[in-house]
């Protein structure tokens, strides 16, 4: 009796062992894939953590403009990056041309770990900068996709929210910004026009 369960429990967990084998091959299968969907974005995999949740909550219009739907028809990179080398430090993110003629995207190197959200969030704002049109109108119309997608992560976990991180504490000022004229946008407009880092663009 006491052979026959043993037998019994080899088997079992011989059966369980494929059944767990399956499944990590499957998954890990899935994620590379899913991963080499943004290869021509970043490599990084915070960054893509970051595309992916910005497909989560349906932003498939900033993917597109990263994938090459944008004014220059070529991907647009993201990456980590020390921006006190451009000046701005104070920066979250920014975004700029190379030599060569390609945008890309610089999320401030000291917001590695953040949120994945929070990143998401800075990416489709920066995203809306393809044309680098420099204007006052550009820069209220990112402020606007970057709430918007925070607003989506905050509706489906209400917790984001809560964090203690001063990426959420940005996004929680622009919703509550938003929030006072209903999404009008004429708040985020009076901010932007008071704000002497904007002082240069044009209307």
């Amino acid at each position: 009796m006491t052979i026959f369960k043993m037998q019994s429990l080899v088997s079992f967990m011989k059966k369980l062992f494929v059944i767990l084998f399956l499944f990590t091959s499957l998954f890990f299968t899935g994620n590379i894939g899913h991963t080499s969907d943004f290869a021509l974005i970043s490599k990084n995999t915070e960054i893509a953590a970051a595309l992916s949740a910005l497909e989560s909550v349906g932003r498939t219009d900033v993917i597109a403009i990263l994938k090459g739907n944008n004014a220059t028809g070529a991907p647009i990179k993201v990456m980590f990056r020390d921006l006190a080398i451009y000046g701005g430090s104070n920066c979250e993110a920014l975004t700029t041309k190379t030599q060569s003629g390609k945008v890309v995207i610089y999320i401030n190197q000291e917001h590695k770990g953040a949120p994945v959200e929070t990143i998401a969030c800075l990416i489709a704002h920066e995203s809306q900068h393809h044309t680098m049109t420099n204007t006052k109108a550009e820069e209220t119309k990112a402020w606007l996709k970057e709430v918007s997608t925070w607003n989506a992560f905050v509706r489906r976990d209400r917790t984001l929210a809560m964090m203690k991180h001063p990426l959420v504490k940005r996004e929680n000022y622009i919703a509550k910004l938003n929030a006072r004229d209903n999404g009008q946008g004429s708040e985020i407009r009076r901010v932007i026009a008071s704000n002497p880092v904007y002082a240069g663009l044009k209307n």
